[in-house]
């Protein structure tokens, strides 16, 4: 990797604030610092001040090693074996993400597979700032002077509005494949730019993709749903290549929907404008607006319940195996999907006068109030009718069917149809006298 030279900026040459951090990644901070190490605020949180956003998450680095970290937080936790990591927790969710510097592990260029599996070796903050994917989230924030410190241009791109790998993009994709999705999470959520030789590397190397392991794709999947930019950022996953490697099936719906003006940009981004799904939805619920359009077109000639499931089952079974996506989630996905075909046969049924008990189960199953709002999102991208969303709303009125997604949330999860299997109680064992 070609260095460069560092840049720090001075505390009145930039806008990063100690009233915008959080209290408790202040107090981690200061504690390692008062005990002698380094510590500095790393990655997308610098980046977001920066910007003039509100960071997600707030991360650290530090000189500590994971087990002098571990002595000064009674409530740390180490995990990771790839990447050792402290996790310092403050109440029942928060966590403050702490490393250790780390330095590049050496690799074979010419090596048909450069995947790392080990990133243990420790090194300065400026070897950790090369090691990082992209120059953007390599920036530091340190508290003793309060001052950014930039050893990869990170400044400069941020100012460009550009996405760039550190080092050789070819080499560092092939190091670690999740890292091209990962680009196209930023630039989508930034509405930045892929500089010219990372956007190339990503095309090049996309059929590599499926390298990297299954959790961590369906992790960085569920990623790239947040911060309302799910249409740009999967858009970008099309244009790349990189979706017709993970999942060709909802390619070729786009392909024969008219490719750029298929309907699933439109769901998308009803999506992104917000307010359809109260507070943080359930990864089957974001994962059904981005299948729901081929999966009710497999079903279009269909009637009966029995063959609707089937032909949602057979659409869902390659991406959930490529995924290996869990049985909860693939259940309640396939639940959400078939509603909406039910939305319509039963609704259907009620205006031509077949009244029936099966509209008041429909109401009260746990899974009514995501089914409804996955049907308003539809709507809200002309797929259905309005009229069909207020139907449903009435009789959810009428019969006490549950309308928020927040509320239902803990009836379902982890997917009501798959019921858990109860644990058969140990029996004891009786003492005999001798």
């Amino acid at each position: 990797m070609t260095a460069k030279r560092t840049t720090i900026l001075q505390r009145s040459d930039h806008t990063v604030s100690r009233q915008f951090i959080d209290r408790d990644a202040l107090q981690v901070m200061h504690r390692l610092n008062r005990n002698g190490y380094k510590a500095y605020l790393v990655g997308g949180s610098v980046r977001d001040l920066l910007l003039g956003r509100i960071p997600k998450d707030f991360d650290i680095s530090t000189d500590a090693e994971p087990s002098d970290i571990k002595r000064l937080f009674r409530n740390c936790f180490l995990v990771g074996r790839r990447f050792r990591l402290a996790h310092i927790r403050f109440g029942r969710h928060k966590v403050i993400e702490t490393s250790t510097f780390r330095k590049q592990p050496t690799t074979n260029e010419s090596a048909d597979n450069l995947v790392q599996w080990d990133d243990n070796q420790f090194g300065t903050p400026e070897e950790d700032a090369f090691r990082r994917d992209f120059t953007i989230n390599a920036l530091f924030y340190d508290l003793h002077d309060f001052c950014v410190i930039d050893h990869v241009g990170g400044l400069a791109d941020l100012r460009k509005q550009l996405v760039r790998t550190i080092g050789d993009p070819n080499i560092r994709f092939r190091e670690d494949p999740v890292r091209m999705i990962r680009a196209v999470r930023f630039a989508g959520r930034l509405g930045f730019r892929l500089e010219t030789r990372t956007r190339r590397a990503i095309i090049k190397h996309a059929d590599e993709i499926l390298l990297a392991a299954p959790a961590r794709l369906l992790e960085e999947m569920y990623k790239l749903f947040g911060m309302s930019a799910s249409e740009p950022s999967f858009r970008l996953l099309w244009q790349l290549d990189i979706m017709h490697v993970l999942m060709p099936e909802l390619c070729n719906y786009i392909k024969d929907t008219g490719g750029r003006k298929s309907p699933l940009w439109r769901v998308l981004t009803a999506l992104d404008q917000g307010g359809l799904f109260e507070g943080t939805a359930h990864h089957a619920l974001l994962l059904s607006t981005l299948f729901q359009g081929p999966m009710v077109s497999a079903c279009a000639d269909l009637h009966t319940l029995h063959d609707v499931n089937v032909a949602c089952a057979n659409w869902l079974e390659p991406i959930a195996t490529r995924f290996r996506m869990p049985r909860g989630v693939r259940y309640r996905v396939l639940r959400l999907v078939e509603n909406q075909i039910r939305f319509l046969q039963l609704q259907e049924r009620f205006v031509s006068g077949r009244k029936s008990k099966s509209i008041l189960r429909f109401v009260a199953h746990p899974s009514f109030a995501e089914s409804l709002a996955l049907l308003k999102l539809r709507a809200a991208a002309g797929l259905v009718a309005p009229e069909a969303v207020s139907f449903w709303e009435d009789m959810a009125k009428k019969h006490g069917g549950e309308l928020s997604v927040s509320t239902c949330r803990d009836k379902v999860e982890g997917g009501e149809t798959v019921p858990r299997r109860r644990r058969r109680r140990r029996r004891r064992k009786r003492s005999h006298e001798a």
